[in-house]
């Protein structure tokens, strides 16, 4: 969270957000009150100060439940208002005439503004955003709460498939197919009963050759023998924090092809947390995952791979379940107190894919696994 004194990197404009909270985590993280309809949030650059207009409707609940000290009902600027007069109006009484405003910021409003006579000029990032990527304790604790819920939904998905039995190919569980649907079910119910929600998407229950996509949800029977990718990332309902894992497990006899591609993709994994400190390049964690695969025969996508390793060795989590920093071809630098989920994998559209995900906080010289759950491919 944004400390008084420490919004804004920038003397000359104030900074001026404009969007709900629920999904926008660098609206919550600022102001620290979930809404769903928009807020105007906005930072004067004189002594740093903060702002919150919100609807009459959600002033009461905003006074107490949000960091932000100066706190305004809209119905203060006037009646029935469009959210562009309302600005222009808040504008106004600011005396304000040139306002930063993130990317993500409404291209019609914006517009709106500038025929009002304000500046509008958006920025690569906002303060919050390179804030976030630093976690500190109390989001710490959050994230871990949030993993071992997603370690809980784990365990039932893998003891479902290792007490499942094996009949023509497809795994049964009291006489009735085991569909990545009933997994996924099982994961979701473990998840709300533990406080989480699956608001960054559904759980990923995927089967066979499907697991060679590797965002496929997954459908239908799952199959003997062949590899089932179980990736839950969690959000904590109430405190709004991530977590995130995979699972590569085959119930029966995996091809070799798989047994080589697990092994491959452990031992990148291996050497990726080796390099994890604070310090450390994030192309350079990535680059030794490339190494290793490209060593061992596989594509990859830095060398223009259309199988094989396929997507960045991984990515920050937080109030976002993919955010900064970004572990792949960049030039960002690991920091103390980012938290990484780091996933290689492997996919072969004739065999399937293999991927396994831990998230780690990072150190000042190594990292810490928050993920406690085993590694094994057969059960």
């Amino acid at each position: 969270m944004l400390a008084q004194g420490e919004r804004t990197d920038t003397a000359r404009r104030p900074l001026l957000m404009v969007s709900e909270s629920q999904r926008n985590a660098d609206m919550y993280y600022a102001t620290r009150f979930l809404v769903s309809d928009p807020i105007i949030y906005l930072v004067r650059p004189a002594d740093r100060s903060e702002l919150l207009v919100v609807p009459q409707m959600e002033f009461g609940r905003a006074k107490k439940e949000s960091t932000v000290k100066e706190i305004r009902s809209s119905s203060e600027y006037g009646r029935d208002l469009k959210l562009e007069e309302l600005l222009m109006a808040i504008l106004h009484a600011e005396q304000i005439l040139a306002v930063e405003v993130p990317r993500y910021f409404p291209l019609y409003t914006a517009e709106e503004l500038r025929k009002a006579g304000i500046a509008v000029v958006p920025v690569e990032d906002v303060p919050m955003t390179r804030e976030r990527a630093v976690k500190t304790e109390h989001e710490l604790r959050y994230m871990k709460q949030a993993q071992r819920a997603a370690e809980k939904a784990m365990a039932v998905a893998v003891q479902l498939l290792r007490h499942a039995k094996v009949q023509e190919g497809v795994l049964m569980v009291a006489d009735e197919v085991l569909t990545s649907e009933r997994v996924r079910g099982a994961i979701e119910h473990t998840l709300i009963d533990s406080g989480c929600t699956c608001d960054g998407g559904e759980p990923i229950v995927s089967s066979g050759t499907s697991t060679a996509d590797p965002h496929s949800s997954g459908y239908g029977p799952l199959s003997a023998d062949a590899p089932i990718i179980l990736d839950i990332f969690p959000r904590l309902m109430r405190e709004r924090y991530f977590a995130d894992m995979t699972r590569t497990i085959v119930k029966g006899t995996p091809s070799q092809a798989i047994r080589e591609m697990y092994g491959a993709v452990r031992e990148a994994q291996d050497a990726a947390l080796a390099l994890v400190k604070a310090g450390t390049p994030c192309r350079e964690v990535h680059f030794r995952v490339c190494d290793l695969f490209e060593e061992r025969g596989y594509e990859t996508l830095r060398r223009g791979g259309r199988t094989g390793f396929i997507h960045s060795t991984g990515h920050g989590v937080g109030l976002n379940v993919h955010e900064n920093p970004r572990v792949g071809d960049n030039d960002q630098v690991l920091q103390r107190g980012n938290v990484i989920a780091l996933e290689p994998g492997l996919y072969d559209p004739a065999v399937g894919g293999v991927r396994v995900e831990d998230m780690v906080l990072v150190l000042e010289h190594g990292c810490e696994n928050l993920t406690r759950f085993e590694k094994q491919l057969v059960v």
